[in-house]
């Protein structure tokens, strides 16, 4: 659409997301849905995209939704879930993967995965899950797969951290 004097253009469309409190950690978690008339038959794969370190993504803005919202459009229920070592749950919370930055990552998307499956029963395919991310995101992805085949079946792994001396 074309923009007003003084104004930007608008998205013809907005992202549709269900925001959850997942699991016994209250994790916060995002769910999106293929939108329009364009949801395939029977239960979803299920694309797991987390950043996962020491920032957030499901409260912080709206417009973080536009590209798990496409990925929703090709057939998929997109997860975001914010875990241990987000900002803004409290000090305890943000360190809580002080020593140990993989476990806690890890079980808390596995813990937010749970929680959604529960949440819409035949409607996802827990046969069918992926992971993908970026930096952190990547480096959990790729864990995921490694440490956790049982749950991911599949990573997509960008920029992973390969050496802790050079992150953030």
């Amino acid at each position: 659409p074309a923009a007003t004097a003084g104004s930007l253009p608008q998205p013809a469309w907005a992202p549709q997301v269900t925001l959850l409190a997942a699991g016994p950690r209250e994790l916060r978690a995002a769910v999106l849905f293929p939108s329009g008339g364009s949801r395939p038959p029977g239960p979803l794969p299920v694309l797991m995209a987390p950043y996962g370190g020491p920032t957030r993504q499901v409260m912080r803005a709206r417009r973080l939704f536009y590209e798990p919202q496409w990925l929703a459009d090709q057939g998929f229920a997109v997860i975001v879930a914010d875990g241990r070592g987000s900002p803004a749950r409290g000090p305890a919370w943000e360190r809580a993967f002080h020593l140990d930055v993989a476990t806690p990552a890890l079980d808390d998307q596995v813990a937010a995965l749970e929680h959604v499956l529960r949440q819409y029963p035949g409607e996802l395919d827990p046969g069918r899950v992926g992971i993908r991310g970026w930096s952190f995101g990547g480096y959990l992805s790729a864990l995921a797969v490694l440490r956790r085949p049982d749950v991911f079946h599949a990573a997509i792994a960008g920029a992973p951290v390969t050496d802790w001396r050079w992150y953030d």
